[in-house]
């Protein structure tokens, strides 16, 4: 009786677990399905009103985020309302992602930039202030008159270099949101990455578990048979150091579910009754095609934010070079109006000018400075371009080859694994086949499901990388529609 039964538990659904991530192809489908992965939308924050920031220009037309400002002084509130309403119930990655931007502090103290940015471009449109000056000469002998002297003076450089500084801190307020947008994709992807790794964690759990129910049949089961005489005590041990050798496999994989828990609840930025979040959904099935590599490099140099803060840093250094340039012998302009009264009551008004005289300092090590430092942002820009094409090839790379050990899982080693189970069922039956033999079939193909599981979990952290690598959210790709478990891993005898 015991031997039936645990035949039955051998036999029982290892696919139930999986089924979701291993794609049965439907010709009715193909190319048509959705992206297995939600689409996700940048919310950041801000302290100043939307007239402050113009938060669409983040990633509009770039990574394909659409960009929310939400003010925190007025929307505190509702901001705290929407992630007790997220992670009050069963999480995706769309909605962890929605959380992460809401109340990463890291991002929202990178966001900030934005407004140091903003403040400098409105202080550089700003006139200087004139200087306005005076002076009064009392007598010192009886009878004599109080002479009276003043001057308005205004910096007429200031007035001549204002639109050269404008686009100079106009640009700094560019290059300041293209490291913020570069900072939400990448807590996009460390977000994809550590969701993912929890669903292949907690699917493993499910795994592992089943592996222990069979192995703590098996040990009881031998355990019966030695009290009885049928087998020795070296065999009944073995049985019982198998089983607790899977549950200590149990208890790891449980570790590994809250070391991945606590990566996504650091990223999130939640902590209290808000870390008691779940995620409930599966891995998703590795979908039929993905996109050519020929088309992502050129792409991820017109995406990429780094790059295109790269850009304008050079840009921006280019810009105060040619304004540092223009107005090297010009380095100090004052115009204005004096006027006095002398000692015998005549009044006296005319304009004034005051202008520094460029003998010793005419800025040549500033000058330098900032040849030097434009070269060194082109550098660093060139050097760049060509990381992102390596990085995006890399990651490709490391795409295909995920896609093709798990396709390889699917299409061939899981199938012969249920087949041998299948098979050794049959034998068993038959009296052909021991219940330990059947065993160890089991045991290989919870093995096989096993690494096919962490052949999709790297497929999607792959994908993950590449989208980080080319600047933004790949091309919605065809989804395989869920496989239907077989009869050697549906439950049935």
């Amino acid at each position: 009786m015991k031997s039936r039964a645990l035949a039955l538990l051998l036999t029982g659904s290892c696919a139930s677990s999986l089924s979701h991530v291993r794609p049965e192809r439907d010709p009715s489908n193909a190319g048509a399905g959705e992206s297995p992965l939600p689409e996700r939308s940048t919310v950041l924050r801000s302290d100043a009103g939307s007239d402050r920031v113009e938060g669409q220009t983040l990633s509009t037309g770039r990574e394909g985020l659409p960009a929310h400002v939400a003010p925190s002084s007025k929307e505190d509130e509702r901001v705290e309302e929407r992630v007790r309403e997220l992670t009050s119930q069963p999480l995706s990655l769309d909605s962890a992602f929605e959380v992460a931007l809401l109340r990463n502090r890291s991002l929202q103290a990178t966001y900030e930039s934005i407004g140091v940015a903003q403040a400098d471009l409105v202080q550089a449109g700003l006139l200087r202030n004139p200087t306005l000056s005076g002076s009064v000469r009392l007598p010192l002998s009886p009878g004599g008159l109080i002479e009276l002297e003043g001057s308005l003076v205004e910096d007429f450089l200031s007035l001549f270099t204002l639109p050269l500084r404008k686009r100079f801190a106009s640009l700094a307020l560019e290059d300041a949101k293209f490291r913020v947008g570069s900072a939400v994709l990448e807590l996009s992807a460390d977000v994809q990455v550590a969701f993912v790794r929890l669903q292949a964690a907690q699917q493993l759990v499910v795994l592992r578990q089943k592996l222990m129910d069979a192995e703590g049949a098996s040990s009881e089961l031998a355990a019966r048979q030695y009290r009885a005489g049928n087998i020795p005590e070296l065999d009944a041990v073995n049985r019982q150091a198998a089983y607790e050798e899977a549950r200590l496999e149990v208890a790891r994989a449980e570790n590994d579910v809250l070391d991945a828990r606590e990566t996504l609840t650091r990223l999130m930025g939640v902590w209290g009754q808000q870390a008691g979040w779940q995620v409930t959904a599966p891995l998703p099935p590795v979908p039929e095609k993905d996109v050519e590599l020929e088309h992502l490099e050129p792409s991820a140099l017109s995406r990429r934010l780094d790059l295109a803060a790269a850009r304008t840093e050079t840009e921006s250094l280019t810009r105060a070079l040619e304004l540092a340039s223009g107005t090297r012998f010009l380095t100090q302009l004052e115009v204005g109006v004096s006027g006095s009264r002398d000692t015998e009551g005549n009044r006296v008004l005319g304009p004034t000018i005051s202008l520094e005289l460029p003998l010793f300092d005419q800025h040549q090590a500033q000058l330098a400075r900032l040849e030097a430092q434009v070269r060194q942002a082109r550098a660093h820009q060139e050097g760049l371009a060509i990381e992102v094409r390596s990085e995006v090839r890399r990651a490709y790379s490391r795409l295909h080859s995920t896609r093709a050990i798990v396709e390889h899982y699917r299409t061939v080693l899981l199938p012969l694994r249920e087949r041998t189970v299948r098979l050794s069922q049959e034998r068993y039956n038959a009296m052909l086949l021991g219940v330990y033999g059947l065993l160890q079939a089991k045991q290989l193909e919870i093995s096989a499901y096993r690494e096919y599981l962490f052949g999709v979990r790297d497929y999607w952290i792959a994908r993950s990388e590449l989208e980080r690598a080319s600047g933004g959210k790949l091309p919605s790709p065809s989804r395989n529609a869920p496989a239907k478990p077989s009869s050697a891993t549906s439950g049935a005898p």
